[in-house]
């Protein structure tokens, strides 16, 4: 008898033991999915200085968490194509995004646009820096006409994933070449409707009707730096620009930058003097947030 009320003990036990191994496992990968996206988002929000331990602590935490969801483990493995990037590692840049890519392949197309347009912005950056200039621009504008028109956001303010995208369409033109413009500038025509589509927000201004001009922008262009670092580089801001009737700024914010936060500065501090002309400015609507892209290259 008592050795039959040990084994029935040792049953138990081992009962006990069978239901609690998966019920650890998933808050173990649960914690670990925490942990991913916590390094996802202190990536993001890393400083310059900071970048590098950001971007060391999220591929730690991506190595150990194969069972986090496609879109998250795709939008860290893009962010690593970023910093790939910022190191000035080109083809491992571009087999980064094409990693990330390859993890969406498993979603619908609908579904995760915002990780889709970074990896479609971190895969153009890396075939710019590989000189495939064309191919780069090819991509972008393809990213933003699956993207969409604007997306309203909870707090009433622009949509950064569009103006992101907007921005490195227009770099990666800026980049462009010889034959290369004139084949960019026929893709960009047969494909106007769509251009146009995407352009407006239903409830808000047609911005691409609705033009202004900056009548004083040669007396107030950005005083960008000239320095050996940015030789060959095209780059931009993108900003969101609010005028006054008379077509003074009253506002104007960057919301995509690149190569550096110091061109942002910049051009928001040029912006700030500039004044425009136009039928835009008879439309309150289309004298608040207007999307402006500034792109230079050295």
């Amino acid at each position: 008898m008592k050795n039959l009320v040990s084994m029935k003990a040792l049953g138990l036990a081992a009962i006990g033991l069978a239901m609690l191994v998966p019920l650890s496992s998933a808050q173990a990968d649960a914690a670990g999915q925490g942990r991913l996206v916590t390094a996802i988002q202190t990536y993001h929000s890393a400083s310059n200085e900071g970048r590098a331990m950001a971007a060391a602590a999220l591929r730690r935490a991506l190595a150990s968490n194969k069972n986090a969801p496609a879109a998250t483990k795709a939008e860290a493995t893009f962010l690593l194509g970023d910093f790939a990037i910022r190191d000035r590692k080109k083809d491992l840049a571009l087999k980064l995004a094409n990693d990330g890519l390859k993890l969406l392949d498993s979603l619908q197309a609908s579904e995760a646009p915002a990780v889709r347009a970074l990896g479609a912005r971190v895969k153009a950056q890396a075939l710019l820096a590989k000189e495939e200039r064309l191919a780069a621009f090819k991509l972008i504008l393809d990213a933003r006409l699956a993207y969409g028109t604007q997306q309203p956001q909870a707090d009433g303010k622009w949509d950064t994933v569009w103006d992101e995208l907007r921005l490195w369409e227009g770099i990666a033109h800026a980049d462009l070449v010889g034959a290369e413009k004139k084949i960019a500038t026929d893709l960009m025509a047969a494909r106007k409707t769509e251009l146009v589509r995407i352009s407006t927000m239903e409830g808000s201004c047609d911005f691409q009707n609705n033009t202004v001009k900056i009548a004083n922008m040669d007396s107030n262009l950005p005083a960008y730096p000239i320095a050996p670092l940015f030789a060959g580089q095209a780059g931009g801001v993108m900003m969101r620009i609010s005028f006054d009737s008379e077509g003074r700024v009253t506002k104007a914010k960057a919301t995509s930058f690149s190569t550096s936060e110091d061109f942002a500065i910049l051009t928001e501090r040029a912006a700030s003097n500039w004044v425009a002309t136009g039928e835009g400015l008879s439309d309150p609507n289309c004298r608040t947030d207007r999307p402006a892209l500034v792109v230079f290259r050295y």
